[in-house]
């Protein structure tokens, strides 16, 4: 049961240990604290009682108690951190058996693999390196907001549209499977996948 407002607190007495505990904790608290012991498989009690246990210091139990709650929420905020950055937008992009790259929500290739690279240079002649990519026209079917806005409400599967390149006089025309890059919210950006021609 949690409080609906995270920063009103509350009372709440709990039976640990044979004892019967009283601890008045603002919401947000609670609901951490049944979000641990849910994924330790303990009952709030048992945490309690094991928290009584250990304790030292001075504070007071419900000091402790809110302390190992910010303790084991900020492990994991660490341990998510660092799968997120194992796994960034770059590196997915990088790995990526198709050509691919990383678009910004104001249209700049911020990231490419060589296989867009290769991509590209099949089939624009001059187009040697990566400096002459800030040359290249990039136009999306649908409108790259739309695109990240539609992801945002729904991001089980990939959204798929329509691009045109032009480069110099010449134009290619291709079709794209997109997905939110999990890693950059400022600006926001898609990873695009090249899944085929028009």
């Amino acid at each position: 049961m949690s409080d609906p407002d995270p920063f009103t607190p509350h009372f709440r007495a709990i039976n640990s240990g044979g004892k019967r505990r009283g601890f008045r904790l603002e919401g947000v608290f609670w609901t951490a604290l049944e979000a641990v012991t849910r994924r330790d498989g303990l009952s709030v009690a048992d945490y309690v009682a094991r928290l009584s246990e250990h304790k030292t210091g001075e504070s007071g139990l419900s000091s402790y108690l809110r302390a190992s709650i910010m303790h084991r929420v900020l492990e994991q905020h660490d341990r998510l951190s660092h799968r997120i950055d194992s796994f960034s937008s770059r590196s997915i992009v990088a790995a990526c058996p198709v050509p691919a790259f990383i678009i910004s929500v104001d249209k700049k290739i911020l990231f490419q693999n060589s296989g867009f690279l290769m991509y590209l240079q099949t089939r624009f002649s001059g187009l040697d390196n990566i400096e002459a990519l800030s040359n290249l026209k990039l136009t999306l079917e649908t409108p790259l907001v739309d695109l990240i806005e539609d992801m945002r409400r729904d991001s089980t599967r990939p959204k798929s549209t329509g691009f045109t390149i032009g480069y110099g006089e010449r134009r290619m025309r291709g079709r794209l499977n997109m997905a939110l890059a999990p890693d950059m919210d400022d600006p926001p950006a898609a990873i695009a996948f090249v899944s085929g021609p028009s």
